[in-house]
């Protein structure tokens, strides 16, 4: 579907983006390191005083600096298990917005049952992509969300009138569980 493709690559920019924000510092127009900021290390900024002296900008000067390796060390690392949960989060909650959206504009009950079956599709490879072990708690209410979509095609399609509070309920659970992280 090129219409979920979107909002995947919206999503990869955004967590590219927001994990090189959260390394930044917030700094003042001239370069230095804003007042009020605390950072573990702190740098030598180009505005700052010859070694040895004040500098304007609060900033120490160069032989008050750690050395590199005191500021790689306190660098924060990324758990690659809750960025996997986050992402399919992110997609996921997509996926479900595109797919009710989509479904209450569909005209026929061939057009609902497409587009159910197609964010099943959608949701399915999502969660296999995502890396996460099939006991994650995420994962599963990502997988029952999946679950509730398979069953409204599998009655819809069959010729039945199957109700979608489950599945509503499955999509609450599973935003409940993505805003925990």
């Amino acid at each position: 579907m090129r219409v979920l493709r979107l909002p995947a690559l919206l999503v990869a920019a955004a967590l590219l983006g927001g994990g090189a924000a959260a390394c930044s510092k917030t700094v003042e127009g001239n370069g230095g390191v804003a007042e009020g900021v605390t950072t573990p290390t702190q740098t030598p900024t180009e505005s700052s005083s010859p070694a040895g002296s004040a500098s304007p900008t609060g900033s120490p000067s160069p032989t008050e600096t750690g050395s590199p390796s005191d500021t790689a060390s306190s660098t924060p690392t990324v758990n690659p298990v809750t960025a996997r949960r986050r992402m399919l989060c992110v997609v996921e909650r997509a996926s479900i917005a595109s797919i009710n959206s989509q479904f209450n504009k569909a005209k026929d009950r061939d057009s609902q049952i497409r587009v159910l079956r197609e964010g099943a599709t959608t949701i399915g490879g999502q969660i296999g992509r995502s890396q996460l072990a099939a006991t994650d708690r995420i994962r599963a209410y990502g997988q029952s969300v999946l679950n509730q979509l398979t069953a409204l095609v599998r009655t819809a399609t069959a010729g039945g009138t199957p109700g979608t509070a489950p599945y509503n309920r499955a999509t609450q659970d599973f935003q409940k569980a993505c805003n925990t992280l």
